[in-house]
This record gives structure tokens, C-alpha cells and sequence, in this order.
């Protein structure tokens, strides 16, 4: 069995020893593939003369969360990954954490992305979105002392999913054509459900994402809501599991378009132009999605 590791790291000097030596420390082998965004500080250099086993890829620029995610596992495929993990660079496992999630797969059925309970950087609690994204069965389990070994939800961020082969082969990648920043794991959800996978969090393994410091920034080097425009839209529209006439609405803004350009309004036109090309982003993006195979990578 191979399992891959990929980080995408970005200035990240902080974490690096915590992050990359927990993969290090793995009681389940695992095989680590960092893309480096293209860090300002001395990040290269750090990770390949503390951490040599690592396979490094230095961008030249920044590629965003998803794009550069999409390099690694295209990488980690061609070299034969059953399994691949992504980690945030802000997130540190425990020596047991691959062991048990790759039990996930093998305990339940349909499982695309499995994860493990989300602690804060500093163990003293949950990582803050964490009860958001289980939900209030959880929480009421928490409470009550009945906590499941296995929970099914329809969200969780990236920091850590063990995707295993069959799910990158029937998904693909991050959908680079919506989302460069931010946005681009509840896409993938989105898509998970619509082909039939689970998200399973495994409750007897842990991960620490250190972002207590950031919660009203989503800026950690790698996701920037404010370089995404129309990002809520792209969310709502590149749903697959509901439906929209885009065509339709196209058709529309053309006929308003039109009114526009009669009555010499070149700004309204613009803006029309813009608007059309937007919806064109989005149908190519909702008519691949539909479909199984490597998309995006």
C-alpha cells in the first residue's frame, strides 16, 4: 500500500518541523510531496536541509491552494498512490492518524474522503469550525459521552483528507477553473455527493490545525477570498446537485445586451459581456463536473 502526502507550503517557516515531522513520525509509511508556492522567507531551503526524504516542487509563482494541490496528486497518481493525503502546512497529525483513517475505507462503504477530528494548535480544544462541520448529533454525542467511531457528513475542510485512488480517478482534482484561492474543497464535496461518495470522519485520530490567531482571516498564504470574484455565486451556480438554466440566462442578458447597445450605454454592455462570460465559466465547469475521470489534473 502507498500513501502519498501532499503540502502545499507558502511562508510557512512556523509550522514546517511539526508539519512535515508528524508525516515523518507516521507509524503508516507514507510518502511526502511538497509544492512550494513560491515562499518570500527561506522555506526551500529549510525543507530540503531538514527534511531530504520530502520530494520538493518549487513553483515559480504562486498557483493558489488548488492548483498547486492538483500538481502533487497528479504526481502522487503517476507514481502509484492507493492513497493520497492532503495536509494543510498549518497542520500537524499523530502517529497513529494514517493507520486509522486508512481503516475508514476499509470498515465502510463509498468512502471518498476520510478525516480526522480537528483540534486547535494548542490541544486545548476543537479546532474552531470543527462543530460546525459535524454537526449537532455530534455535538450532542460529545456532550452525552456516546461519541461514534465513524460519523458521515457533508463538508470538511482540507486541511486533512485521505482521498483514496478510486475517488481521484472517479472526481479528479480541484476545479481550477472556478476556484484559485478559496472555495475549491466545498466544490469538491459538492461533487462527492453528486457521484456517490461519503465524507467519513474517523473520531479515534486526530490532527492539530494551528489557525486560532486567523478567524477572521482566510488569508494564510493560499487562500484569499478577496482575489475571487463572484466567489459565493460560484459556489451556489457550480453546484451540480441542483440544476440551472445558464443557457437560458445567457440568452437573456444577449436580449438586454442589445436594448443596451441602441441606447449607447458601452459601460451596461461591458458589464453584460462580463456577466455572460462568467456564466460560460461556470456551465463548462458544472458539464465536466457531471462527469467521472481526472479532471483537473
Amino acid at each position: 500500500m502507498k500513501i502519498f502526502s501532499i503540502i502545499v507550503t507558502y511562508n510557512g517557516m512556523r509550522w514546517y518541523d511539526r508539519c512535515l515531522g508528524s508525516l515523518r513520525n507516521s507509524e503508516q509509511p507514507v510518502e511526502t510531496i511538497v509544492i512550494d508556492n513560491a515562499s518570500s522567507d527561506d522555506s526551500v531551503n529549510y525543507i530540503k536541509a531538514n527534511f531530504p526524504e520530502v520530494q520538493l516542487i518549487e513553483s515559480k509563482e504562486n498557483l493558489g491552494f488548488a492548483k498547486a494541490n492538483n500538481i502533487g496528486i497528479k504526481k502522487a497518481l503517476r507514481e502509484g498512490a492507493d492513497y493520497v493525503f492532503l495536509l494543510n502546512q498549518d497542520a500537524w497529525m499523530e502517529p497513529n492518524s494514517l493507520t486509522e483513517l486508512v481503516k475508514t475505507f476499509q470498515e465502510n462503504e463509498h468512502v471518498g474522503i476520510a478525516s480526522p477530528i480537528h483540534l486547535n494548535g494548542s490541544y486545548s480544544g476543537l479546532d474552531y469550525k470543527f462543530p460546525i462541520y459535524m454537526g449537532p448529533t455530534f455535538t450532542s454525542d460529545l456532550y452525552m459521552q456516546s461519541v461514534k467511531h465513524y460519523y458521515e457528513i457533508p463538508f470538511i475542510n482540507a486541511a486533512a483528507w485521505l482521498m483514496d485512488r478510486s475517488c481521484l480517478e472517479t472526481i479528479g482534482g480541484f476545479d481550477t477553473s472556478l476556484f484559485r484561492h478559496y472555495g475549491e474543497d466545498d466544490n469538491y464535496c459538492q461533487r462527492m455527493q453528486y457521484h456517490g461518495l461519503k465524507i467519513v470522519v474517523n473520531t479515534h485520530c486526530t490532527i492539530c490545525h494551528d489557525r486560532e490567531d486567523r478567524f477572521n482571516d482566510q488569508d494564510s498564504g493560499n487562500h484569499n477570498t478577496r482575489q475571487v470574484p463572484f466567489y459565493e455565486q460560484r459556489l451556489y451556480l457550480g453546484n451540480i446537485n441542483f440544476e440551472w438554466d445558464i443557457p437560458k440566462e445567457i440568452a437573456t442578458l444577449k436580449r438586454k445586451k442589445v436594448l443596451k447597445f441602441i441606447r449607447c450605454k458601452p459601460n451596461s454592455v461591458r458589464a453584460i459581456n462580463e456577466h455572460i462570460g462568467y456564466l460560460l465559466l461556470i456551465d463548462a465547469s458544472r458539464k465536466k463536473n457531471k462527469t467521472t475521470g481526472q479532471h483537473w489534473l
